[in-house]
Parts: structure tokens; sequence; C-alpha cells
């Protein structure tokens, strides 16, 4: 999923920072730290670990989110039930606009 920065408060590069500097620049669901070299499970090669701050609620517009900091692997894995759910909805919204009729009445 693309980041849309209109969606965050003006000052998110310093919430973010902030958040990383108490998290000790670590992940919080695995223990990497930022700019360590790790190797990947999937690809089998070498990545640089980098470390973002996850909103838990997936509520970026809220000024007082709750904030994790996590690794891009921990970060995916939190996230990838949003994704998959986007994913539905969108692939829906494309059938149904091309025509496809709901399987049940209340889905319209």
């Amino acid at each position: 999923m693309p980041w849309d920065k209109e969606r965050y408060p003006s000052d998110w590069d310093e919430r973010a920072k902030a958040r990383k500097e108490q998290a000790g620049w670590t992940c919080e669901q695995c223990g990497a730290k930022q700019g360590e070299e790790r190797w990947g499970k999937l690809k089998k090669r070498s990545y640089t670990v980098w470390l973002a701050a996850a909103h838990l609620n997936h509520d970026p517009e809220n000024p007082h989110a709750r904030l994790a900091v996590f690794c891009q692997a921990c970060h995916l894995k939190y996230d990838s039930s949003l994704h998959w759910r986007t994913r539905y909805q969108r692939k829906r919204t494309r059938m149904l606009r091309a025509g496809q009729l709901p399987l049940f009445a209340d889905e319209e």
C-alpha cells in the first residue's frame, strides 16, 4: 500500500523519530536494530533493516495515535490483514462496477 503523506500530521517525521528513539532504534517485535544487516528467510539474501513507526490502529489522521516501532518484516506482518482486506474490497468494487452481480442481496 503506497504511503499517502497527506493523511499524516505535519509533524509526522518528528513524532516517528521520537518514537524510534524511545524504542532504542530497535524493532519492538523481533529486536532488529536500525541499519543492521539481516538474512532474508524468503528471498535468501542480505538486506538492511529500516525501522518504521507503525500506527497500531491504522489511523494516520489521529494526532494522538498509538505507535509501535517495527522493522520491514514485522510491519508487513502486522499490516497483512489490512492489506488483504483492502485488496478484497478493491477487487469487489471493480467487479461490481464491471457489472458483476453480488452473491447476496445485502452486499450492494
